[in-house]
């Protein structure tokens, strides 16, 4: 991976410590520099953003089962305000059910993964995020 100075920011919201320490070490392994906002619920991203004023994402990845505001209902969130809605955001998530990929692309979702079960696929969906990132200014 092409390694930049220019950082990005990717908001990560899954209530797994696991999927967190993955996430994190396959960023840092494929070298893409971003830096990563974890979260544990839909709440949370939505609290967050409010908060951020212009210092947006330029990535938001969910999960589907969380507590509180679950992916679903967060996606939906994000893609009917207008402050959110052209942020690109990645479902990863446990579920390979047809119905949960429809609904969540049909809502907006820029994409549907599903979470792998070793460490190098933690690597290839993190290589899968580089076209839906711009860098911070």
């Amino acid at each position: 991976m092409n390694q930049s100075t220019i950082s990005t920011k990717i908001l990560y919201a899954d209530d797994d410590c696991d999927d967190h320490f993955f996430l994190r070490e396959s960023i840092t392994c494929t070298g893409l520099p971003a830096d990563i906002v974890y979260l544990t619920d839909g709440d949370q991203v939505i609290h967050y953003l409010e908060k951020a004023g212009d210092d947006l994402p330029s990535l938001i990845v969910l999960d589907l089962n969380m507590p509180r505001m679950n992916g679903k209902q967060t996606l939906e969130r994000l893609k009917t305000d207008i402050r959110y809605a052209d942020i690109p955001v990645i479902i990863l998530s446990t579920s390979n059910n047809r119905m949960d990929k429809e609904f969540c692309t049909s809502r907006g979702a820029a994409s549907y993964l599903v979470k792998p079960g070793h460490f190098e696929g933690y690597q290839e969906v993190v290589r899968n995020f580089v076209p839906f990132l711009q860098p911070s200014c």
